[in-house]
């Protein structure tokens, strides 16, 4: 089953999950968003039960319009849109970055620009969209490097590619977040 419903520029798509035990239902959607850049989806569930894959479906794609309308704690998919999604600015900077992905690849760029959320850099190591990386950025002003432990390659144009973060500790979350801070006020 699972209905699809466009709603604000997303596209909502339940997709019930049926629990082992065979007698409920979860809630499961995927939220997906076509920007310039390509279709993002992302999937969210919540931890409500239900009798019926119906319900679930019916309930599935309410919960997904109210996480688009930002009203579910702790959950967004604001930063799913690349073009009026930035609640945080994205700031030009010119910091020395280096990147990992395993054993594999290893380069050095210059990010180009930073939010809390991702940034851009350039480098004449080629990446691959989808690729995950951990991150060191060396901006000015701060004892050691930031540390992002996984962002993952959004967008590849030339020398020059988009990152969204997706894994980075509470601390350097904060660090990233005076940086900013810092670069706003400068």
């Amino acid at each position: 089953m699972g209905k699809t419903v466009e709603y604000q520029g997303y596209t909502i798509q339940s997709s019930p999950h049926h629990l082992a035990d065979g007698e409920k239902w979860q809630l499961r959607i995927f939220v997906s968003v076509d920007d310039h850049r390509g279709v993002k989806t992302r999937d969210f569930s919540a931890d409500v039960l239900y009798a019926t894959e119906q319900e679930a479906d019916i309930h599935g794609i309410a919960f997904g319009q109210r996480l688009i309308d930002g009203k579910v704690d702790g959950q967004s998919v604001m930063d799913m849109k690349t073009t009026d999604r930035r609640a945080t600015p994205r700031l030009r900077v010119q910091f020395r970055t280096t990147f990992s992905a395993s054993s594999k690849l290893e380069g050095m760029g210059i990010m180009l620009d930073l939010s809390t959320g991702g940034c851009r850099i350039e480098s004449p190591v080629t990446v691959e969209p989808g690729v995950s990386l951990e991150l060191r950025i060396y901006a000015p002003d701060v004892e050691w490097p930031l540390m992002v432990e996984a962002a993952s390659v959004q967008w590849v144009s030339g020398q020059t590619f988009g990152l969204a973060f997706f894994r980075i500790t509470e601390t350097e979350q904060q660090r990233l977040g005076q940086v900013i801070n810092d670069l706003m006020e400068g």
